[in-house]
């Protein structure tokens, strides 16, 4: 048994901090998507940079979230696909069940019959997707529920072949990659088109969003099959500083690149190794409580910007870089402080997602 293989099969690092410090920032990235198409400035030259820039938001949150599904199944084998599935159907599916309710209540029903226009019901279709942005919990449940499983198998048999546990990350950055060259082109062409004539817009979002993003999960699984590795090289201070500059590289390229579409796989994946590097203890204490409100910022951002929208029209008329951070800083803290203050209400594990009911779980301990 090599070192690299039974590292590769467990690693004894309990956290990654890195991954709790880029969590708010890309909660902030994903505001920065949506803030410019809420003003209708999102093909502005002035904000290339920045759109460029926040690229890699969405992917690297799809990576952590399956880099920590596996490593979790790593460190607890002998954890069943059932207590798996209910955990993630509770803290994923319901809260994006709820959360699409509560939006169509808002947009749909609320909204039209304060301008005197009649209500609509969602199509049945919503269900599969939830609404419009939400389409990203139910990617993050059905992968996982897709996935749990085969990742299962594989951390067997690199438990049984740990001479050649390496096959296995290789397998997965082999088989994104293959999704990235044919794959996605393919349901792009033939399953996305054929979807853009029907109804309900939500549906046609998640459909395209998950054919665009299907390869992260893989990837994600590929650097935690590979995390003691990973964490092996780290203690090379070469491997740190070469980290960095390939991430910095990336971005650079990314930002500039005639077709981003091709770099921003490896910008996120440049990104995300280097998030990977070992903190001293402690120093990134105080981003955990913001990192655990990031979906729910996410949940409640849409709502959000289009309050700061309506009290703000000024920024619509002279849009700026500065504007734009400024809007996002806004919508961002705001959303944090509304998920806060919901979370003190409503004290139900399934309402926000990540964010435990800590009165719960106090309890639960002293039983």
């Amino acid at each position: 048994m090599t070192a690299s293989a039974n590292n590769s099969a467990g690693s004894g690092r309990g956290r990654y901090d890195g991954l709790d410090l880029f969590r708010p920032l890309s909660a902030f990235g994903v505001v920065l998507i949506h803030l410019p198409r809420l003003f209708d400035v999102a093909s502005a030259p002035a904000f290339a940079v920045v759109i460029r820039l926040r690229d890699g938001a969405f992917p690297i949150i799809i990576l952590t979230s399956f880099f920590v599904i596996t490593r979790s199944l790593l460190a607890n084998p002998g954890r069943t696909f059932a207590q798996f599935a209910s955990n993630r159907f509770m803290r994923l599916a319901v809260p994006c069940v709820v959360w699409s309710a509560l939006y169509w209540l808002a947009w749909e029903v609320v909204g039209p019959l304060r301008h005197g226009q009649p209500a609509s019901w969602p199509p049945p279709s919503r269900v599969l997707s939830g609404y419009a942005h939400l389409w990203f919990l139910q990617f993050l449940f059905l992968g996982s529920i897709i996935t749990y499983p085969a990742v299962r198998i594989v951390v067997r048999q690199m438990r049984a072949t740990r001479g050649a546990a390496w096959i296995w990350p290789a397998a997965c950055l082999a088989a994104a990659a293959g999704y990235w060259m044919w794959g996605r082109p393919f349901l792009a062409a033939h399953v996305a088109a054929a979807w853009d004539d029907q109804d309900d817009p939500s549906l046609r979002v998640a459909i395209r969003q998950c054919i665009a993003y299907a390869k992260y999960p893989v990837l994600g699984i590929a650097a935690a099959l590979m995390a003691g590795t990973i964490d092996a090289w780290y203690r090379r201070p070469a491997f740190k500083a070469a980290t960095l500059v390939v991430a910095a590289s990336a971005c650079a390229l990314h930002v500039m690149a005639v077709a981003p579409v091709v770099s921003r796989a490896f910008y996120s994946m440049a990104v995300f190794i280097a998030l990977l590097r070992p903190w001293p203890p402690g120093v990134l204490d105080w981003l955990r409580p913001m990192a655990r409100y990031s979906y729910p910022i996410y949940i409640l951002h849409p709502a959000v910007a289009k309050v700061v929208a309506s009290v703000l029209p000024w920024w619509s008329v002279r849009p700026s870089i500065a504007g734009l951070l400024a809007g996002g800083v806004a919508v961002f803290t705001l959303s944090g402080a509304a998920a806060v203050l919901l979370r003190s209400v409503v004290r139900v594990e399934w309402f926000l997602p990540l964010v435990p009911v800590r009165e719960r779980r106090a309890r639960a301990g002293l039983q």
